[in-house]
């Protein structure tokens, strides 16, 4: 879908650098924050939501050969946060996108569903999706509980936690020595400390033992139209088709193994490895790829770094949530921020046509106010349609003109 002029050649570098180290960690604004959320709110267990992301990003750096995201379904962490469902009703979701996915990308009909997926609506999700992110970290940073209070007296609001951060980022960000994002998980674990002293977790080694799912029948068919029908279009779109397409934009030639139907079945994989031991549902994502590669990573060692901490987590049990929240909420909203404006900034290549940029942003404009990208794209869908319509229809009242 994207053309050859818009695509990177891009020469991996050798070794692990410290760029790519920091690109490692560059999507951590939307991998932790979920999973502690469903951690913490929902019950979930951590050593299997950490064990099933690290592996999934080791096994994926190690097939497509370029630092892949991996990310909780966010439509199904919304729903489950919203309703407080129980553990095994979000690991019977990944259970049915897994089984889903598995049939789509055996019987080679994702290819013909990608042929749904133009270039515009594509650009309209990589907005929507670039807009939520933006919207998020906003949110983040208005939140009171993004307050940090440093000492017995200073207590400092999210907003100013959070312009700290960005000015860290900005002032590192063209450094190859200092990797911005390197440089910004430092400080942000820096002032992190501080202002949780007394209250430290205790590192406590050794997993929680993992349960393993038995699918409800009752449970499959509620989650169904609850949270599998929400998530597929998402998936589809954004984890599927837009990431092929980012991938392809940002590494080219590097990327020649990220194609619709790879990573059709490899999020049905992570899916089904994941449900079987509890764990998150987990897809790819094109936001999360933006942000790998802004942060400086360029090869699959990235994806090994990340992978090996999210098991280094997992071996943490419980004490790994309190790990992560060292870092200032406010930190992790910068972060989205950042990869949300560059996520949104693809659209600049189809700035000069009129008609696909219009539907671009009714996508990406619809998908922000209804939170939900599957709207955004369902517009999309309805314009290109209208769209070939009109032309159509011009095209049929100038054949007796052209008769003449």
């Amino acid at each position: 879908m994207a053309s050859p002029s818009a695509m990177t050649e891009i020469l991996p570098r050798r070794g692990l650098d410290r760029r790519e180290v920091a690109g490692a960690f560059g999507d951590i604004g939307v991998l932790f924050p979920i999973a502690i959320a469903l951690i913490t709110l929902n019950g979930m267990n951590p050593t299997a939501v950490f064990l099933a992301a690290g592996l999934a990003y080791i096994l994926a750096g190690r097939y497509y050969r370029i630092p892949i995201a991996v990310e909780p379904f966010k439509a199904v962490a919304a729903i489950a946060l919203a309703l407080s469902l129980a553990p095994t009703a979000i690991a019977s979701a990944g259970l049915l996108m897994g089984i889903l996915l598995a049939v789509i990308g055996l019987t080679h009909v994702a290819n013909w569903l990608a042929k749904l997926f133009t270039l515009p609506i594509v650009r309209g999700i990589q907005l929507g999706l670039g807009l939520l992110l933006v919207r998020e970290g906003l949110r983040l940073l208005a939140d009171p509980h993004s307050a940090e209070t440093i000492g017995r007296s200073l207590r400092l609001s999210g907003w100013w936690v959070g312009l700290g951060g960005a000015a860290v980022l900005l002032a590192f960000r063209g450094s190859k020595r200092f990797p911005a994002a390197l440089v910004l998980l430092a400080a942000g674990v820096l002032a992190g400390v501080p202002a949780a002293w007394g209250r430290l977790p205790a590192l406590q080694w050794g997993p929680l033992p993992i349960g393993f799912l038995r699918p409800q029948a009752a449970e499959l068919w509620r989650v169904v139209p609850l949270l599998v029908i929400p998530q597929f279009a998402l998936t589809f779109g954004n984890s599927i088709v837009a990431t092929e397409n980012t991938a392809r934009i940002l590494y080219g030639r590097q990327a020649r193994r990220v194609t619709v139907r790879a990573l059709t079945l490899s999020i049905a994989l992570i899916n089904l490895l994941s449900a079987t031991i509890m764990g998150s549902p987990m897809c790819h994502g094109s936001g999360g790829i933006t942000a790998h590669y802004r942060f400086g990573a360029r090869t699959e060692r990235a994806s090994y770094v990340i992978g090996g901490v999210c098991v280094a987590l997992a071996l943490f049990g419980r004490a790994a949530v309190g790990l992560l929240h060292l870092i200032p909420v406010a930190f992790l909203a910068v972060f989205l921020i950042y990869v949300g404006a560059q996520h949104g900034f693809y659209v600049r290549d189809i700035a000069r046509r009129a008609p696909w940029l219009a539907i671009a942003v009714a996508v990406g404009v619809l998908s922000l106010v209804t939170t939900n990208l599957t709207w955004g794209f369902l517009a999309g869908f309805a314009l290109e349609g209208f769209g070939r319509l009109i032309a159509k229809l011009r095209s049929l009242r100038s054949i007796p003109r052209q008769a003449q």
